[in-house]
C-alpha cells in the first residue's frame, strides 16, 4: 500500500468515526427531544386534567347552589301559598260552623255529639251548660230529657253571648268546650290537617290530568 492509499484509508477511518459520533449524538439528541416532548405532553395532560377537574367541581358547585336556591324559592313560595290558603280557610271554617249551628238537623247532631262526649268524660255531678243564644226551647227540652234518661241531675242552662255556636259543658271543675272557639282551639293541628287535605286534593288533580 503506497502513501496515497494509506492516506485515503486514514481519511475514511476518520470519516467513519465522525459519522459514527454524529449519528450517536443525533440519536441521543432525538432521545432527549422525545423525552422532553413526552414530559411536556404529560405535564400538559396533568394541567388539563386539573383544569377539567376544577371546572367540573366549579360547575357542580354552581349546580348545587342553583338547586339550593331553587329549593329555597320553592319552599318560600309553598309557604306563602300555604299561608294564603290558611288565611282564606280559617274565617271560612268559622262561617261553616256557624252555618251548621243555624241548621236544625246539624245543630241537633252537634248537641247530641256534645252530650255523648260529656257523658263519657265528665263526672256525674250537676252540670252547667252554656250555650249560644237562640237555642230553641224544644231542643233544650230534648237535651234535658236526654240527660235525665242518663240519670243526671237537671243541669243549669245558661245562654252566653260570647258563644257564637255550640255548647260548653262544665262539671266538677272539668270543662268540655264544644263551642266554635273550643273546636278551633288547636289551631296548629287544624291547619296541619287543612294543608294535608289540600295537598291530597292537588295530588288527585294532577293524577286525573295525567290519566
Amino acid at each position: 500500500m503506497n502513501t496515497e492509499e494509506r492516506e485515503r484509508a486514514l481519511l475514511k477511518l476518520v470519516q467513519d468515526e465522525r459519522d459514527k459520533a454524529c449519528n450517536q449524538l443525533l440519536a441521543e439528541a432525538a432521545e432527549r427531544a422525545a423525552a422532553i416532548t413526552h414530559e411536556a405532553h404529560r405535564r400538559e395532560r396533568a394541567l388539563l386534567h386539573r383544569r377539567v377537574v376544577a371546572e367540573r367541581s366549579r360547575a357542580e358547585g354552581l349546580l348545587r347552589a342553583a338547586a339550593a336556591e331553587r329549593a329555597t324559592a320553592e319552599r318560600r313560595l309553598g309557604e306563602a301559598a300555604d299561608a294564603a290558603l290558611l288565611a282564606a280557610a280559617w274565617p271560612r271554617l268559622r262561617e261553616q260552623l256557624g252555618e251548621r249551628w243555624a241548621v236544625a238537623a246539624s245543630r241537633r247532631q252537634w248537641v247530641e255529639t256534645t252530650l255523648e262526649q260529656a257523658l263519657r268524660r265528665l263526672p256525674r255531678a250537676r252540670w252547667t251548660i252554656r250555650h249560644a243564644a237562640g237555642w230553641p226551647e224544644e231542643e233544650r227540652a230534648a237535651a234535658l230529657a236526654r240527660l235525665g234518661d242518663a240519670g243526671l241531675p237537671e243541669p243549669a242552662l245558661r245562654a252566653d253571648g260570647d258563644i257564637a255556636a255550640g255548647l260548653v259543658v262544665a262539671a266538677g271543675g272539668a270543662v268540655l268546650d264544644m263551642s266554635v272557639a273550643g273546636l278551633l282551639q288547636d289551631r296548629a293541628r287544624i291547619e296541619a290537617r287543612l294543608l294535608a287535605l289540600a295537598a291530597r286534593a292537588a295530588d288527585n288533580t294532577q293524577a286525573e290530568e295525567r290519566a
